[in-house]
């Protein structure tokens, strides 16, 4: 067969309907598992593939103490740090349909439990027969067919052999995470600071601060973990934010401070004029979004942490057989994985209609002014908070499926509340649900 044939063949294939709508799943972390989960439970209507660049499946939750590349020569996918405990009680954290087996012990569970739930919720519900491990995913591209139908062609490399393959879908669902590539601000003299130097992302173990003068830029959730880590074994532990209040904390050796002005040397300026000598630096600002593997075909932005044209923060405006996981903030993610997986089969098979790409356009740019207005910067428009309730609620409606029940918005305003009084012990409170609107809290001293 000559090479042209086999060229029209391939084409013929490409633009033949296909009996079942295929799908892509790039990234093997939760938000991959759960939309894998939801579309392994419809195998007479979808085929599908997730492709994981690493050994396992787990996403962030899979610890290494590896920080900057792996074997393969990619970037180290997880910021998990060796010590980590979630953030959310374990309680609303579970995905809706697997709860965890153990609903006992605390609230606030070791990184370690997570990843032995995720392995134990691709188990349960049969997805590994269609994840591709070691496959990182090169190139996606999308071919517009003359019905108006999109396909995408996609790209990967077995990271073992080398051999690299070309497949065609219907969709593709990116869960690549958002935890891997830091955003590092520059600061005038940091070329010239002669300590140590990292991006939270390759933080691993507080040990290694043993007497030294530590600054730490952000007062986000890790730096705030980073700090309290830290402070039991550093001198000295200057947070570094520019939040408008000083955060609650009854450990004496870490310090408020707020922004950086400039770096002299291992003298740190602070933008209230005080300053202070630093040994280590650590950076606690926050991750880029990155898709390289997109064609340019495809407009995404990704500037100032704000990624666009993305109606409800989920879907490309121009190709809505094209899925974001993972945009939102400050959210309880696993059930809202749960809810958006859920949202994009509605919309795969006809069930969501969504409005024109110039309708969808012109609603969330009317919702980007009005939040803009508010005061809200660009930046922190993709951090729900308060507003996550009203976008789970949304999106469930429309796919007909269950939203949140009302003790879960009860449970995390206690946490967020526990966490503004005292954030180095918020962790110890234990919460158990009694029903869809009720819940108990203990406290207890950790050993």
């Amino acid at each position: 067969m000559t090479s042209s044939e086999t060229g029209f063949i391939e084409k013929l294939l490409k633009t033949m309907p296909s009996s079942k709508t295929r799908i892509a799943i790039v990234g093997g972390g939760v938000a991959g598992l759960v939309v894998a989960r939801h579309v392994v439970s419809k195998l007479d209507t979808y085929s599908f593939t997730l492709f994981e660049q690493t050994d396992t499946i787990g996403g962030t939750w899979i610890y290494t103490d590896e920080t900057h590349f792996d074997k393969y020569g990619l970037l180290i996918h997880s910021s998990m740090y060796k010590n980590l405990k979630t953030n959310i009680p374990k309680e609303v954290m579970q995905i809706p349909d697997f709860p965890f087996r153990n609903q006992g012990g605390p609230s606030f569970v070791h990184h370690s439990v997570i990843r032995q739930y995720l392995l134990d919720y691709a188990r349960h519900f049969n997805l590994y027969p269609y994840v591709k491990l070691r496959t990182v995913v090169k190139h996606v591209e999308p071919e517009t067919l003359k019905n108006g139908q999109t396909l995408w062609t996609l790209t990967y490399e077995d990271l073992e052999s080398k051999v690299e393959t070309t497949k065609t879908f219907d969709a593709v669902v990116l869960c690549n995470g958002h935890y891997t590539v830091g955003h590092v601000p520059h600061i005038p003299g940091i070329e010239n600071f002669p300590g140590g130097c990292i991006h939270s992302h390759q933080y691993r173990v507080p040990e290694v601060y043993a007497g030294k003068k530590v600054c730490i830029l952000g007062a986000s959730w890790s730096g705030i973990d980073i700090a309290i880590e830290v402070s039991q074994y550093a001198d000295k532990v200057y947070l570094s934010h520019n939040l408008p209040e000083q955060i609650e904390s009854k450990l004496s050796n870490v310090e408020q401070r707020s922004g950086i002005e400039s770096i002299q040397g291992n003298v740190f300026i602070f933008r209230d004029g005080s300053s202070a000598e630093v040994d280590n630096f650590i950076y606690c600002t926050g991750y880029k979004f990155t898709y390289p593997f997109m064609s340019t075909k495809v407009e995404i932005r990704t500037d100032d942490n704000h990624v666009e044209p993305i109606y409800k923060h989920l879907v490309h405006m121009d190709y809505t057989n094209l899925f974001f996981m993972g945009l939102p903030g400050i959210v309880i993610p696993f059930p809202m994985f749960h809810i958006q997986a859920q949202y994009i089969l509605g919309i795969l098979e006809d069930r969501i209609k969504l409005p024109s790409p110039q309708q969808m356009r012109e609603e969330y740019e009317m919702e980007k002014k009005s939040l803009l207005d508010q005061g809200i910067l660009l930046r922190h428009i993709n951090k729900l908070k308060d507003r996550q309730w009203a976008y789970y609620d949304e999106i469930a409606a429309a796919a007909n499926v269950p939203s949140f029940p009302p003790v879960v918005k009860k449970i995390f305003d206690h946490v967020s509340e526990m966490r503004d009084i005292d954030f180095t012990i918020y962790k110890n409170y234990q919460y158990r649900i009694i029903d869809k609107e009720n819940f108990n809290v203990t406290y207890y001293k950790p050993c």
